[in-house]
């Protein structure tokens, strides 16, 4: 039973600045006791506004303020003020897991939805952007668009199920196809064998590239050719999705079809809030019916480690969980209490053999020197004993940071590396490199011995340094490296991995006439974390200055206009990322990620001269939305009215 009630008043102000209004209510018929009230906020509170309340503790997004009061009597209310020095947006904005304590004792508080809903915030109206009646319809159910399809008459009877031949070397790709349909909570059930069924010719054709596949249906048979089990793979997705709207019978169409983009990424993070295996192999089913095939595996942060190491016990004993009391503290709506989770390395392995099954390349992120600080609370040994660097992070932490002037640095990620090498088939593991806080290093005597010993002048030469000697590890094992943007600044790391460009466009230009292969995932297009609208029911994050809507990221083209050809090839290709600071309530995972993934599909996948929105927009509402109420897809309602 709730002993207190929160309620909270958010409001803006002429200086563009939030005032939030917390009013702690004692709605028990007896006195109730607390020390503190701890919540988690994703913006920094500004300390000196602070009004009838005392900060305790502020580590990351998690607070913890102190009553003028201890003890509230029936009927009694606390009421504070603070300000944030940003206009709040959305209500996953407001703070989150709140709780208080008493001693050791946990109090429970009542703080709903619609408490967070009835905040006042001002113009903040939802976005409508008008879209023309399509004239030009694909006329089937199949996203991303095929690149060339020519329809005829007639219709395909599946409803006998296949006859199947197929070559040796696609004697799994029918029962791949049969374990994505089976594993869509869905009512479907297209892919199953007959003696009686429409023949189903799987063809190999060395004259096709890569990934690329024809898909001939005619009244009696269907032909698929490809020159690998990737592009057969892509043209039973094809199959399934044009084939869900009638469940019965499909249109005759050739289709001659290839990707685009031989990148085309989809990133997940499973450190600010954990995904069981089942929620990760249905991401990857997602990625799968959309022919999106590299799964970017963000496995560690400052608020967690996801990983089972077997030289370092201690990461999955300890930092697995956030929450009062524990080393890592609560964060990102966790309350006092998370079960958090990890992958043991067989739950990893079998994540990349389920992936590789549907043509789904896994890279995991192990996101360092920054972003550690979950680690260095665990491996204090990893700080130096006279640093006296200041520095917070932009997610509010202190010493969070790997030091690269400690040899103990590079034997810790020397036996990280040694384990998930062998875990991984993919021949990248991404390094991070993101996000250094301003200052760190600077007070630190090794990292100023090691800048004298190399003639450096600067932290940003020391993290090009360091991460030059992470490559090396990386090396040793087999390994070549991804990384965020900020790794290809100083110019001179290896450049046989990848950039990824994120805060904007003019990043991977950059990196890419350095010499750099770079992905495109700027978040104005590609952060599915991000806000569809600014309408205050809308879940997500704005810090982009403005929304993500569907248009937004089907409009975006990953290759910048008036480059070279020579320049224009290291761009591989695109991806989506999906953070998780503000999906502490899981329920909004389809709303961020539908429609949205489908838009990126089409962006890896299609020509420029083939993409018109008002065309997808139309064939989305008309031809793919019984498919995904029928695969009980939580897609964003407002994209399909």
């Amino acid at each position: 039973m709730h002993q207190l009630k929160l309620n909270i008043v958010a409001e803006i102000n002429a200086d563009k600045h939030t005032e939030l209004t917390f009013t702690l209510a004692n709605i028990s018929p007896d006195t109730v006791k607390f020390d503190k009230l701890c919540f988690t906020f994703i913006y920094a509170l500004i300390k000196k506004t602070y009004s009838n309340a005392k900060i305790l503790k502020q580590v990351g997004t998690y607070y913890e303020l102190e009553p003028p009061n201890k003890v509230m009597l029936e009927g009694g209310k606390w009421q504070f003020t603070c300000m944030v020095e940003t206009i709040l947006n959305q209500y996953t904005d407001l703070p989150a897991g709140v709780f208080a304590m008493s001693g050791d004792e946990l109090v429970d508080v009542e703080y709903s939805k619609a408490d967070k809903i009835a905040a006042r915030i001002v113009d903040m109206a939802d976005d409508v952007e008008p879209v023309e009646i399509s004239k030009n319809s694909r006329r089937v159910n199949c996203f991303p668009l095929p690149n060339e399809m020519v329809h005829s008459s007639g219709l395909a009877d599946l409803s006998r199920g296949f006859a199947l031949n197929t070559d040796g070397m696609f004697a799994d790709s029918f029962d791949n196809a049969v374990e994505i349909e089976r594993d869509f909570d869905g009512d479907y059930n297209l892919f199953s064998l007959s003696n009686q069924g429409i023949e189903l010719n799987l063809i190999a054709d060395d004259g096709l590239v890569s990934e690329a596949y024809r898909l001939k249906i005619e009244a009696q048979k269907i032909d698929i050719r490809a020159t690998d089990a990737a592009g057969i793979h892509n043209a039973l997705m094809s199959l399934w999705q044009m084939a869900a709207l009638d469940k019965i019978n499909v249109a005759c169409v050739e289709i001659n079809d290839a990707p685009r983009f031989e990148w085309r990424g989809q990133h997940l993070d499973v450190a600010r809030q954990f995904f069981s295996m089942d929620e990760v192999k249905r991401f990857i089913n997602h990625m799968a019916l959309y022919k999106l095939n590299k799964f970017h595996w963000h496995l560690v942060d400052d608020e967690a480690w996801r990983v089972e190491i077997k030289a370092l016990p201690q990461l999955t004993e300890q930092i697995t969980s956030r929450g009062y009391g524990q080393m890592v503290e609560p964060s990102y709506g966790s309350g006092a209490r998370d079960e958090g989770g990890f992958y043991s390395q067989q739950d990893m392995i079998d994540i990349v053999a389920y992936a590789a099954k549907r043509n789904i390349e896994v890279i995991p992120e192990i996101d360092i020197p920054g972003h550690c600080h979950a680690l260095i609370k665990l491996m204090p040994e990893l700080l130096e004993a006279d640093d006296a660097s200041e520095y917070t992070s932009v997610q509010g932490y202190e010493e969070n940071c790997l030091n690269p002037a400690l040899p103990q640095t590079y034997d810790m990620l020397d036996k990280v590396f040694c384990e998930i090498s062998d875990i991984f088939t993919s021949e990248f593991i991404h390094i991070g490199a993101d996000e250094r806080a301003h200052g760190s290093w600077e007070k630190s005597p090794k990292v100023a011995e090691l800048m004298a010993e190399h003639g450096y002048n600067s932290t940003e030469q020391v993290q090009t340094h360091f991460l030059k000697k992470v490559q090396d590890i990386a090396d040793r094992y087999g390994k070549k490296t991804g990384a965020w943007e900020e790794a290809s600044e100083q110019g001179d790391i290896k450049k046989d991995g990848y950039i990824v460009s994120w805060k904007g466009v003019e990043a991977g230009i950059n990196a890419a006439e350095r010499g750099y292969n770079v992905v495109m995932s700027p978040a104005q297009h590609c952060y599915f974390d991000m806000a569809h609208s600014t309408g205050f029911d809308e879940p997500g994050l704005t810090w982009t200055g403005g929304r993500v809507s569907l248009q937004n990221v089907y409009n975006y083209d990953p290759i910048p206009k008036d480059i070279s050809a020579e320049i224009a090839m290291r761009f591989k290709g695109i991806q989506g990322c999906l953070w998780s600071e503000n999906l502490y309530d899981k329920s909004i995972v389809d709303h961020q990620i539908f429609p949205r993934m489908i838009a990126l599909s089409e962006i890896c996948w299609v020509e420029v001269e083939h993409k018109n929105y008002a065309d997808f927009s139309h064939d989305l509402k008309q031809y793919h939305q019984p498919m995904l109420d029928g695969l009980n897809i939580q897609y964003r309602r407002k994209d399909f009215e």
